[in-house]
């Protein structure tokens, strides 16, 4: 690793207190902690980007304080709704976990870890950049000068139909987004929608993680929710490319996966999760298929992929650190049927432990040239998993 190259790791919307599991919440904030704080390669610091608790309460605020009292790794938070619609004003945030706002520096990176998620006049919440927190992201921006910068907020910025998703919406996140543009800035690192997946928002590069808690809310009765997989995300950055990996945990205070392979992308088009959540993707003409694995006990000495049973192709590595990254071309030329199909990936340790992951994907009929100016688009999320082992 050269020696700009360095690892930093993100946590958010954790939700310890009083949340739909509050038992599993806290065992998976220690298992993380735990896990980086055990890696060959330790990383530099850990982002927590809000919803570190649920109700609010300074108890909480206490308990999640208590739970991460001892970790090696220096954590910079930021505060979100659930950290504060419990109590009247701020102070007990401040008081018990630090500032609204942070800056620091590793190895010629900027960090800037700020409060979008804030208080509107109707007693509800909104993000926004207000005036005083332009003038201090212009401040620390204009001393970072050339240096690459990363941002840390809670809501993600996506544009949607002439305006903006969610806590955005009729916001001025295209007065941050254009700030934002006048400088280096590597990447925006958020959370709150309990999601992974990326994309880029007038020119920036978004990166949305899941949740630590390991649930998505949908307001649906009788739970209002379903299961995710816990997790947190890897950084790497080594002076040119910033790299990210999701780890997956388990449910139920299970030892998390020894061998762990995730299909992030074909193409361009993300395939979300946590699992089960996963976006389909639509395949027009020829793609790269880019997979991460990560093997805890022993080297990784295959990873495939497939889309007839018992017609595995190999994939070659591209990255190799905590984690690996590997790539495949798929075309769907090569298979003469179109429609619906599922691209599966496998990946194996040199001690024969698997993993597997799955995504449905439809091919383009193969006689008809891509009438898209892409060579793969998402679908809308669904949850989805293998009920049978792939042979």
């Amino acid at each position: 690793m050269n020696k700009k190259a360095f690892y930093f790791a993100q946590l958010t919307d954790i939700h310890v207190g009083q949340s739909l599991n509050p038992i599993e919440a806290a065992a998976n904030l220690k298992w993380a902690l735990e896990e980086l704080e055990s890696l060959p390669l330790k990383p530099e610091v850990i982002l927590a980007t809000g919803d570190l608790v649920c109700a609010g309460k300074r108890s909480e605020l206490q308990k999640y304080s208590d739970l991460v009292k001892g970790c090696s790794i220096p954590i910079y938070a930021l505060p979100a709704n659930h950290d504060l619609w419990g109590e009247p004003d701020d102070s007990a945030w401040l008081d018990i976990i630090g500032p609204l706002r942070q800056s620091l520096v590793i190895n010629d990176v900027h960090f800037l870890i700020w409060n979008e998620t804030q208080r509107d006049a109707k007693g509800g919440w909104i993000a926004e950049l207000r005036q005083e927190q332009r003038e201090w992201l212009e401040s620390e921006m204009d001393m970072a000068s050339e240096k690459p910068i990363i941002i840390a907020q809670h809501c993600p910025p996506l544009s949607m139909n002439g305006n903006y998703h969610d806590r955005w919406r009729n916001s001025n996140a295209d007065e941050l987004l254009e700030l934002l543009s006048q400088h280096n800035t590597l990447a925006i690192v958020t959370g709150h929608w309990h999601r992974n997946s990326e994309w880029h928002a007038n020119g920036i590069r978004v990166i949305n993680t899941g949740a630590l808690c390991g649930w998505q809310w949908n307001g649906t009765p009788p739970h209002n929710c379903f299961p995710l997989r816990p997790g947190y995300r890897l950084f790497h950055f080594d002076g040119h490319t910033l790299r990210t990996f999701w780890r997956d945990g388990s449910y139920w205070q299970t030892p998390a996966p020894v061998v762990q392979i995730t299909l992030v992308k074909i193409g361009n088009a993300y395939t979300g999760g946590p699992r089960p959540q996963v976006r389909p993707i639509d395949v027009f003409t020829k793609a790269r298929l880019a997979v991460s694995v990560r093997a805890v006990q022993a080297e990784v000495v295959r990873v495939e992929w497939s889309l007839v049973q018992k017609d595995w192709h190999s994939m070659e590595r591209t990255f190799d650190g905590i984690w690996s990254e590997w790539q495949a071309e798929i075309d769907p030329a090569e298979f003469h049927s179109a429609g619906e199909r599922t691209c599966i990936v496998r990946a194996e340790d040199a001690k024969g432990a698997k993993a597997y992951d799955a995504v449905p994907v439809r091919l383009a009929e193969y006689e008809s040239a891509a009438m898209v100016p892409f060579v793969a688009q998402p679908g809308g999320e669904k949850t989805f998993e293998l009920f049978y082992l792939p042979r």
